[in-house]
Order: C-alpha cells, then structure tokens, then sequence
C-alpha cells in the first residue's frame, strides 16, 4: 500500500481542527466547504456534531468557533505529540 494512498484519509480529529480553525473569524457553509475540501455531507455531520457539542456556533448564515472549539485548538497545538508530528 503506497504512503499517497495513506495520506488522502484524515482522522477526524484533524478534520476537526481543520473546521474549528477556519471558523475562528466566522465563516459562511459554502466557504468552509472549499476550505476544509470535504463533501456537503460529510461537512453537514461535522458542523451539526460540532455545535451540538458547543464547539461551534452558528449566528444567521456563519460559522463560528465557540470556546470550546478555541480550547481544543489550543489542546491540539500545544500537544508534544502534535508538535512531534508537525516538526517531521
């Protein structure tokens, strides 16, 4: 099995990441669609997963990180293990 197979999947926590990040601002669906190149679908069960949870609200058409959502994000950036993995 080739390393290029193995990279087109995503955990979905760094799928997760990836949203809350691009949502710290505010964020329409339509753009974080391109942003995070996902399908509608599967962005769909993210979005409503994520605010469900308080990671992410919405304020008429946006997106944006709630304050759960910016403590994951810290959580996920100051891990050694990530730290580990983005310094490879």
């Amino acid at each position: 099995m080739s390393s290029c197979f193995l990279s087109r999947r995503r955990e979905s926590l760094s799928i997760t990441i990836a949203i809350l990040k691009a949502s710290r601002k505010g964020i329409r669906k339509t753009h974080l669609l391109s942003s995070v190149s996902m399908s509608y679908g599967q962005l769909s069960r993210y979005l409503e997963f994520l605010k469900a949870n308080g990671f992410l609200e919405k304020s008429g058409d946006l997106y944006k990180t709630g304050e759960r959502g910016l403590e994951l994000i810290e959580e996920f950036e100051s891990s050694p293990l990530t730290r580990s993995i983005l310094a490879t």
